[in-house]
């Protein structure tokens, strides 16, 4: 039918609000990963998927953004379970699987099997009310 309304998977009341990125598809780094208005502190995060093919998440803490790979630095499995990285308390950011807790803002762990260890950066940037990743210098 010609006269159908487009499909969309944007289902964000804002007009022109980026919707989130298929998980399983790499993101286009000229748009955006989501909208700002997404990401609460302690929140869940925006999770898709790198140019390079790795799974990554973009969280709010203490009203910044934070960028990780979507890995434990422990057993090498994905962060998040049922679409969330924090534990129950909000506080940390903890792997499902063995329990590793990590600090929001820095990446380190601070408890469970890799103590000491730290996520991987993924540079993220807010701007223009959306979340970006972040272009490579030079």
């Amino acid at each position: 039918n010609t006269n159908a309304p487009p499909s969309t998977t944007n289902d964000m009341t804002t007009p022109n609000a980026p919707a989130n990125p298929p998980l399983n598809t790499p993101v286009d780094p000229t748009q955006p990963l989501g909208h700002s208005s997404q990401l609460t502190d302690g929140g869940k995060p925006i999770l898709f998927t790198l140019p390079n093919g790795q799974s990554a998440m973009v969280i709010r803490w203490q009203g910044q953004v934070h960028g990780w790979i979507n890995e434990c630095q422990h057993a090498s499995v994905p962060m998040d379970f049922d679409g969330d990285v924090f534990e129950s308390g909000r506080q940390y950011l903890m792997c499902p699987y063995h329990g590793a807790i990590y600090q929001p803002g820095t990446g380190l762990c601070v408890g469970g099997p890799c103590r000491g260890a730290r996520l991987d950066a993924v540079d993220v940037v807010e701007k223009d009310g959306a979340i970006w990743l972040q272009a490579p210098a030079g």
